[in-house]
């Protein structure tokens, strides 16, 4: 995102913010302005760089500030905080103003970015005692109990308990956990689909869990709509607006205006939803 300044009927600046795509890395490019003099110009760049904290929409973020000689400044969302470069006459407190503004795209940044990070994960350390697993957009440490009959899953403590002896081969727990990920997935996203779509007044005529490698979901024209079940590794408000997309295809079997407007009417916050799995892969997990 690129901030250009433009004269106010008055004849001062005023930022004005602009999109633009980065390849690599989400950068946003927020603030342009002549530099001017600082009284905060003499901290170090060495003082600077250490890691600071801010709340944004209600969770503590980690992000470390790089002052550099560029007249803008910068975001980079990299794995488990935000890296912010600037120059030395924007204050501490622009800066975090910037951040708080942003907050709700940079949280989402960050979850995406920790979701690709377990996805980077070699499977020979993924799907073993202490591995990790990804569960309504909590991420999941595996725990092999064997004494254990079936798999419970604990929330406040982020363990998911796999009943198999811990000599179990990575391709046995991969197995075991996808398939208890798989009959999760029937009951939640049937669930959020019959809330969503009574809500919306929008009945489909069937549904059933996909395994598709290249989409989320689909809609046939005879209303028989499919939901990928890798989707319940996701928070709800992305199931919900994938939920919403796929209704939203009963009423327009394309992508028209027409289309995302009904998508806006069943699922209002649509748009947070749909640029937190925007770019995520489709991998086998």
């Amino acid at each position: 995102m690129n901030c250009c300044c433009e004269q106010s009927s008055s004849g001062s600046k005023k930022p004005v913010l602009k999109w633009r795509p980065m390849e690599q890395l989400e950068q946003l490019s927020l603030f342009d302005r002549s530099p001017q003099a600082d009284s905060g110009a003499s901290v170090s760049n060495t003082a600077a760089q250490r890691m600071r904290q801010i709340e944004l929409s209600g969770q503590s973020v980690d992000w470390r500030l790089e002052r550099t000689r560029r007249k803008t400044v910068g975001m980079l969302v990299e794995e488990g905080y935000i890296r912010v470069r600037a120059p030395r006459w924007v204050s501490l407190d622009e800066i975090e103003s910037i951040l708080r503004g942003k907050a709700r795209w940079l949280t989402a940044r960050l979850r995406e970015a920790q979701l690709r990070r377990a996805n980077r994960i070699d499977p020979a350390d993924r799907w073993i005692h202490g591995g990790q697993v990804q569960f309504l957009g909590q991420t999941l440490r595996i725990c092999l109990q064997p004494e254990m009959q079936d798999i419970s899953w604990d929330a406040s403590e982020g363990r998911l308990m796999v009943p198999m002896p811990t000599s179990s081969t990575p391709d046995q727990v991969r197995d075991r956990v996808h398939g208890w990920l798989q009959m999760q997935a029937g009951e939640i996203l049937l669930e959020r689909l019959d809330h969503i779509s009574t809500r919306a007044s929008r009945q489909y005529t069937r549904f059933s869990l996909s395994h598709a490698r290249t989409r989320w979901g689909s809609c046939t024209q005879d209303g028989h709509i499919r939901l990928n079940w890798r989707l319940v590794q996701f928070s709800l408000p992305i199931i919900d607006y994938v939920v919403a997309h796929e209704l939203a295809h009963l009423h327009a079997m394309d992508h028209s205006t027409d289309f995302w407007s009904e998508v806006a009417r069943i699922f209002p916050d649509f748009e947070s939803g749909r640029q937190r799995i925007k770019g995520v892969p489709l991998e086998d997990h």
